[in-house]
Formats: structure tokens, C-alpha cells, sequence
């Protein structure tokens, strides 16, 4: 491992040090060295001239001045008492002057001794701090290594999920936009194609089903995609239940309808999930590079409209994108538009289809229909506008409001001495989902002051093929306020007798391409007569749809069948045309 530059630092501190010190302590050395033989012949000097001196002068100056031997004597013994005074306070003071210094040199030894001791001390403390340091750096270099070691195992995870879907882990959009721009759509010359899978119904399994639920679909459903697809394409996941499937190489046409055919086949076999087999299908949409379009965006987006094309055709099915599909895409983007600004407008109206009883020969009931007339489109035609009110989920709001109105206009006519009167409205599979769908339809009717036994909710067969164990929990609490349940539209989808035994039906309604094909003997009329027999066996009422024609009266009434509506009798009707519509026939009776 190489050394840090702040241990460098610290080294190169520690011996700068000790450098001085060593250079400080010959300073103080050679400035107060002392040498003991030096100082004792200095004293002994001194005193030996100092005596010479006084012995030599004093003599002299005491002959000099007197010749009295026993002043001299005297004299003498004064001068060496004097003598050995002075030479006391001579020897005391170069003594002194020597311990002095001594004195002095070992306090500054003794500093100097307290100063390296603290300067030891320090550099101890220092090197621990080193050392420590050292320490820490060696941990942290180890640590930075590791965490190198899991980025590098790691930005190629990270890249993984930019490029992936979290949930299938198939590649996500980014990777179709990037993988198609840089890779595939760069040759005119060569053909690909875009194919937009959504999982029909998807929706309304996740809404009942949970979100849980819907996501192992989504798993198991991309796991079988890419088992069908095998070589032949590479598949995205677009967002929620969408797939693409990037078709390249593209052989020719037939290589498309042939993947086409062969996905749609292979979704016919059910899913297992969490005990529950489901049966579901798809639609696809397909462009095709470079006939609809050059750009990714530009030929997923045209995938998607022939996506939708494929379910307004019934769904379970493939269409391959052309013009006239753009323009119809832009006329529902339009319709969808118009259809949030008519909702604020209040545009809409109800009109209402008599029910006539054959037994009693009068109107007994009524249908509720939605229409709107609108000053941008004009008349927009339910079969257009209702779709598109499902897709966006205005059919929520605007289901409530229905139900409001056409339950106070039932209540008014009651009012008005038609109190036989039953009304019948129609019901979204997406009404039927809301948690509060139940509650809201018992305030309603409190609301209005109808009671509950003269409303009757139309729903659709394909509603318990979506959904059947949530909707049949709703259905069973409606029936038991005593609200009527109608099968609408039998016999034109799944048409299961399963649902006729386990659900509170009260109603079934035939659709009206089957009474199209009567007079007896067809096929159809067939179907009529088995319909009728299996509705009044089973205490149901049955009502005949869309009947215009007298010899198709005839033969339902030959059948049994109970209730008849149609143009025969009556067209659908503004309320106040129906309050006419019902006072004149109170007069006149009804002639079949």
C-alpha cells in the first residue's frame, strides 16, 4: 500500500524536529560548557596571586610604617586576620559565581530536558495519531475497493433496469425507441413491422381481480408471448398490459398474418393463477416500416390505432394499420374531445322506448336511452359515442346522471296515474365495478321516491364473462332490494345457461338480430322459440328486441313471448312525447 501524503507530512515534521532540538542542545553545549580542572586552577590561581600580592604589599607598608616588633606583631596578626577575611569573601564569591553558572547550565538543562520530554510527548502522540490515521486510511482505501468492486457488479444492473421493465423484465420502451432508431429502422430497403399487443378486458380483471393479481397476468402473459414469438421478433413491454413486438427481418406480408395467427391461437389456453383458471384474449394492432411511416413513434402510435380497430371489431382479432384508420382515429380523439366539453355543457337527453305487454296489450315498462345532440358534431349516434365514453370512463358520471333522470321521470308519470310503469336502464360494466355502484342506485331511488321494484338494470352477457364473481355479489344485493335484473342482448355472446342459473335474472331480452330473421322456419326463429322456452320455464320475462315487422309480432306472440319492443310500436321518445304517446294509448288501446 503507498503512503499517504499526510504521513509523508507527518514524517518529515517529526525528523525537522528532532533536527533542531539536536542543533539547539550543541548551541546551549558549546555556549556553557564547563570544565571542572579549568574552574579549580582559576580559583587556586587567583587566591595563590591574591595572597602573593597581599603578603608582598602588606609587609612592606607594615615595615614602612613602623618599627615597633610589637606593633608589627600586632600589626600582622590584624593583616592576617584580614587576610583570611578577604580571602574568604574571595573565594565565596568566585565559588558563587562558578555554582552559579552551574546552577544556570542545569536549569537550562533541566528545561531543555522538560522541552524534549513535552516535544517527545508530542511526537508520541503524533506518531499515534499517524498511525492512527494510517489506520483509517487503510480501512478507507479497503472500503473504497469493495465499494468500487459493487459499482462495477452494479451502473451494468443499473443499465439493465434503464433499458429493462421492472415487472417482466423484458426490454421497456426506451430500449424499443434506441434499439429501433439505431438498429432496424435505418434501411429503406428492408421491411419491419411494429405489432401492438393489448390484453383484452385487462382493465376491468385488474379492478376485480386486484392489481396484484393483473400483474402476474402481465408476467404470465409476456412469458407466453415470447415462447409464441420464439426468433421471429423481440418483444417490449410498452406500459401496463401493452406489448410490442418488433417484427425484423421482415419476410413479406404473409410473414405477419402467419406470427399474427399463431399468437392469437396460442392465447386460447387459459392461465392458472392462484388456483383460478382465466381465459383471456388479445388485440393487435400492426405498421408496417417503411409503408406507414419511418419514425418509432410514428409507426407505434399507427400500431395502436389498428390496436384499437381490433377491438371495436370484437376484440381477439389482428388489424393491420391503413389511412382510413388514422381518420377514424382522429374522429374518435375528436368525438372523445366533444364528448368531456358535452358533459359540462349538459348536451345530453333522454329518450325513452315503450315496452308493450301482449298479455295486457298495453305499455307496461320503458327504456331509457342516452342521446346527444351536439352543436359541434350534431347528432352523434350512441353506437359511437357510448365507446368512447366507456374508454375514458365518462360513462361513470354520465351513467349516474341517467340513472337520476330517468328515475325522476318514472316517478313523475307515477304521479301522473301511470303507476303499472316499470323503466329499464342500461349498465356499464365500469358502473358495476365502482365500489359504491349498490349505494349509489338505493339513493337514487330514495331520492326520487321511486320504489325499487319498478327499476330494472340492463346489463350485457360479456359483464359475467369479465367479471363474474364480483358482479354477481352486486347483482344478488340489487335483487334483494327488489330491484329486476335484465340479461340484455342473449344469445348474441357467450351465451352460457350457467348464467341464467346462478344469477338473479328477472328479465331476458332478445337481441334483435335474431327477431331480424323471422318468420319461422329459419334457423333463427328456431333459436327465438328455444330462447322463449328457456326464459318462461325459468320465471323469467322475456322481451323481444328491435320487432318492425307484423309477422314478426305474430309468430312471438304464437311463442309465448311476453314483452315486445321495437319500431313496430313505438320509435324511442323525448319524455314529453311519451306522456302523450301514453295518454293517447290509456284512450285508444293498442291495435296488433
Amino acid at each position: 500500500m503507498q503512503r499517504t501524503e499526510k504521513e509523508n507530512d507527518s514524517e518529515r515534521s517529526i525528523l525537522l524536529d528532532r533536527s533542531l532540538n539536536e542543533k539547539n542542545y550543541q548551541e546551549l553545549k558549546n555556549k556553557n560548557s564547563f570544565n571542572p580542572l579549568w574552574g579549580s586552577s582559576r580559583i587556586a590561581g587567583i587566591y595563590f596571586i591574591v595572597g602573593c600580592l597581599w603578603i608582598l604589599l602588606t609587609d612592606r607598608a607594615v615595615s614602612a610604617f613602623s618599627i615597633n616588633r610589637e606593633w608589627v606583631t600586632r600589626i600582622n596578626m590584624i593583616k592576617g586576620w584580614f587576610f583570611v577575611l578577604i580571602t574568604a569573601l574571595l573565594v565565596f564569591s568566585l565559588i558563587l559565581r562558578t555554582l552559579k553558572r552551574i546552577k544556570k547550565v542545569e536549569d537550562r538543562l533541566e528545561l531543555s530536558y522538560r522541552e524534549l520530554l513535552v516535544a517527545h510527548e508530542t511526537l508520541e502522540s503524533v506518531y499515534e495519531e499517524v498511525t492512527a490515521t494510517e489506520e483509517e486510511l487503510r480501512q478507507q482505501y479497503d472500503m473504497l475497493i469493495e465499494n468500487q468492486r459493487k459499482l462495477t457488479a452494479s451502473e451494468e444492473r443499473m443499465h439493465h433496469l434503464a433499458y429493462h421493465d421492472l415487472l417482466t423484465d423484458l426490454p421497456n420502451k426506451l430500449a424499443l425507441y434506441e434499439n429501433a432508431a439505431n438498429d432496424v429502422l435505418t434501411d429503406a430497403l428492408s421491411n419491419a413491422a411494429i405489432m401492438f399487443v393489448d390484453i383484452d378486458n385487462f382493465k376491468y380483471i385488474n379492478d376485480t381481480m386486484g392489481h396484484e393479481f393483473g400483474d402476474r397476468l402481465i408476467v404470465q402473459t409476456s412469458e407466453r408471448l415470447c415462447a409464441i414469438v420464439g426468433t421471429d421478433g423481440a418483444i417490449y413491454r410498452f406500459g401496463g398490459d401493452e406489448l410490442i413486438i418488433l417484427l425484423h427481418p421482415l419476410q413479406d406480408r404473409v410473414h405477419i398474418d402467419t406470427v399474427a395467427d399463431r399468437i392469437l391461437a396460442g392465447f386460447k389456453r387459459g392461465f392458472e393463477i392462484d388456483n383460478t383458471l382465466l381465459h383471456i384474449s388479445i388485440s393487435i394492432g400492426i405498421s408496417i416500416y417503411p409503408e406507414h411511416g419511418t419514425d418509432i413513434m410514428e409507426l407505434v402510435k399507427r400500431a395502436d390505432i389498428a390496436m384499437y380497430k381490433a377491438k371495436e371489431a370484437g376484440k381477439d382479432n389482428f388489424v393491420v394499420f391503413d389511412q382510413h384508420l388514422n381518420d377514424s382515429f382522429a374522429e374518435r380523439m375528436y368525438i372523445e374531445k366533444q364528448l368531456y366539453l358535452a358533459v359540462e355543457r349538459d348536451e345530453f337527453e333522454l329518450y325513452y322506448q315503450p315496452q308493450v305487454d301482449l298479455a295486457l296489450n298495453k305499455v307496461t315498462g320503458l327504456e331509457a336511452l342516452l342521446r346527444w345532440n351536439s352543436p359541434e358534431l350534431g347528432y352523434v349516434s350512441p353506437l359511437k359515442f357510448i365507446k368512447v365514453a366507456e374508454d375514458s370512463h365518462l360513462i361513470i358520471p354520465l351513467g349516474a346522471w341517467v340513472l337520476r333522470k330517468a328515475c325522476a321521470f318514472l316517478q313523475q308519470l307515477h304521479e301522473q296515474g301511470f303507476e303499472h310503469l316499470t323503466m329499464s336502464v342500461n349498465i356499464s360494466m365500469l358502473q358495476l365495478l365502482q365500489t359504491d355502484f349498490n349505494e349509489l342506485v338505493l339513493n337514487t331511488l330514495q331520492s326520487s321516491g321511486l320504489k325499487p321494484h319498478y327499476l330494472e338494470l340492463e346489463i350485457t352477457e360479456s359483464i359475467f364473462v369479465e367479471s363474474y364473481g364480483h358482479v354477481s355479489t352486486k347483482l344478488n344485493e340489487l335483487r334483494a332490494h327488489n330491484i329486476k335484473i335484465a340479461l340484455d342482448d342473449f344469445g348474441t355472446g357467450y351465451s352460457s345457461l350457467s348464467y341464467l342459473t346462478h344469477l338473479p335474472i328477472s328479465t331476458l331480452k332478445i337481441d334483435k338480430s335474431f327477431i331480424d330473421s323471422i318468420p319461422a322456419g329459419t334457423n333463427q326463429a328456431t333459436l327465438v322459440e328455444q330462447i322463449i322456452m328457456i326464459g318462461k320455464r325459468m320465471n323469467m320475462t322475456v322481451i323481444a328486441e328491435g320487432v318492425e315487422r307484423k309477422d314478426q309480432l305474430d309468430f312471438l306472440q304464437e311463442q309465448g313471448c311476453d314483452k315486445i319492443q321495437g319500431y313496430f310500436f313505438s320509435k324511442p321518445k323525448a319524455g314529453k312525447d311519451i306522456e302523450q304517446l301514453l295518454a293517447d294509448w290509456e284512450l285508444t288501446g293498442i291495435t296488433t
